[in-house]
């Protein structure tokens, strides 16, 4: 199934088709979705989605590979608008290294969305975000981007 199908039957029903969060998420999972795909190392890739009354939590899982997410500085080339486009709709968004090899790339999109009138029940509670341990803002990341090499 598409990723961005996938997200869009999670988001609608509880955003609203025309909620502009719905369409900044999609566009950020298939900027991070692709990234994984081409730059990292393996055949799995991994997608989850946590909403909750403000944010909107994606997170995408790789096996890894020979670099992490780095801004590439070349406005006339063909590839590297990820991460900007990353840096300009997500409210926030980051990476870590997993002990086990794989690389998860974070981003937060908020949202409002009118209050569920149902009564919660502890099935219905959202799961809690991970640790935001390697979450960068633009200027930590700015700061960051010499750091790594390759093109992820």
């Amino acid at each position: 199934m598409n990723g961005r199908r996938w997200l869009l039957g999670r988001l609608e029903p509880l955003l609203g088709a025309e909620h502009s969060a719905c369409d900044d998420s999609v566009l950020l999972l298939s900027e991070t979705l692709t990234n994984a795909i081409v730059h990292g190392e393996g055949n799995l890739v991994e997608v989850d989605a946590y909403v909750d009354t403000a944010n909107i939590r994606i997170e995408v899982t790789d096996e890894g590979g020979a670099s992490v997410p780095h801004h590439v500085d070349d406005p006339q080339g063909e590839h590297g608008r990820g991460l900007p486009i990353l840096s300009m709709l997500a409210k926030s968004w980051g990476f870590e290294q997993l002990d086990d090899g794989r690389l998860r790339v974070w981003f937060e999109v908020p949202h409002t969305a009118p209050p569920d009138t149902r009564a919660a029940t502890p099935e219905d509670a959202p799961t809690p975000p991970r640790p935001r341990d390697g979450a960068y803002e633009v200027s930590a990341f700015a700061a960051n981007n010499s750091a790594h090499s390759g093109d992820r």
